[in-house]
């Protein structure tokens, strides 16, 4: 009986070290899992991070052009003769522009709004907070706005019986 007791302490001993080892073993699966989705996480952050200093410079560079390709436009209304080639060259600035995600913020007539505008003035109108004139546009790079739109805003009269 004493063999019999042996065998048994010998078949339980090993059955713990096998548990032991299984449960080290899925510790160890229970990491490499957790490290796999944090470096996966990682390479997404790190994507969007780029993502947003690429729309970061376009952004800055297209300031750049700004300036310019509004004085071509102004070239062009205060010219008689020989429009044509001034006007492709704006048509052709236009499309470009498009193409990188620049929109002109639509202002006159619509509702002021500080996001997107910047109030220089206020003169007597019919309503309140309403866009009476554009002295510069605004532009907005996909969404986000590059420059706002310098605008006079009315603000209903008030009269003295009110």
């Amino acid at each position: 009986m004493t063999d019999e007791k042996k065998n048994e302490k010998e078949e339980k001993s090993e059955s713990r070290k096998i548990e032991e080892v299984i449960k080290e073993r899925n510790e160890y699966k229970d990491k490499y899992l957790r490290k796999l989705a944090e470096m996966d996480n990682y390479r997404k952050m790190l994507e969007r991070e780029k993502k947003i200093e690429i729309e970061k410079c376009r952004a800055d560079i297209i300031k750049e052009f700004l300036e310019p390709y509004e004085n071509l436009q102004r070239a062009l209304d205060s010219i008689k003769d020989g429009r044509e080639g001034i006007e492709l060259v704006l048509k052709q600035m236009n499309k470009a522009l498009k193409n990188l995600g620049l929109e002109e913020i639509d202002a006159k007539g619509k509702k002021f709004d500080p996001m997107l505008h910047e109030a220089i003035g206020i003169v007597n109108g019919d309503e309140d907070d309403i866009v009476v004139e554009v002295y510069q546009k605004g532009y907005t790079l996909n969404g986000m706005v590059l420059r706002h739109a310098k605008v006079l805003v009315s603000k209903k009269e008030v009269k003295e019986n009110e």
